[in-house]
């Protein structure tokens, strides 16, 4: 039997450095969030969205489709460890094996790219997995629901990085240089938009 696991897109932050709301960024037919949500929705299992800043006007937004669920996380202001933990309790009663975070700002990400991750899981429920890029460890990242009580307990700006680093030797690294790329400022974005559609 199969693990269950629920996808988590964490896309609460106030994108202070772009000056807009960067989940409603322009992407090709759609917004920069709905694109990683059409993404993740093709896996076929149950999606949250976790947001805080413009929580409404961008839930307006999200496509009313089977299994995909938006909240709104109070304390978003408190940094990416506080949406972390409020997605953990949001889901305590689902009775998950894990949980795959991955950004609401992450469009390089490939449903490809994510099933691998999930394929690694099935072969060790008790795993972290995380994506290596540039050097770091980060999202996309599986969490076995060993942990869930360490991320629940999360808060600030600091995301799971303490955690990934405590239990190392449960850790498994993926490449994932083709599929993570920092989209902060305009001109982050001007140079991923161009990357993708070649204008």
């Amino acid at each position: 039997m199969k693990p269950k696991v629920a996808i988590v897109i964490l896309a609460a932050g106030a994108s202070s450095r772009m000056g807009v709301p960067k989940q409603l960024m322009p992407w090709g037919n759609d917004s920069l969030l709905n694109h990683v949500i059409s993404t993740a929705s093709t896996l076929g299992l149950q999606l949250h969205i976790i947001l805080g800043a413009h929580g409404e006007t961008i839930r307006k937004e999200i496509p009313k489709i089977n299994n995909v669920h938006p909240h709104i996380n109070p304390q978003w202001k408190e940094g990416i460890g506080s949406s972390i933990a409020f997605a953990i309790s949001t889901l305590k009663n689902l009775k998950l094996d894990g949980v795959l975070f991955l950004l609401g700002d992450q469009p390089f990400v490939s449903a490809d790219y994510l099933k691998e991750i999930i394929t690694h899981f099935e072969k060790d429920t008790s795993e972290i997995i995380v994506s290596e890029f540039h050097g770091n460890l980060g999202v996309p990242a599986l969490f076995s629901s060993e942990y869930f009580n360490e991320l629940s307990t999360l808060h600030a700006d600091i995301g799971a990085k303490l955690i990934i680093k405590k239990h190392q030797k449960k850790v498994l690294k993926l490449n994932a240089e083709p599929h993570v790329r920092d989209i902060d400022t305009l001109e982050d974005y001007q140079k991923a938009h161009q990357v993708m559609f070649g204008k």
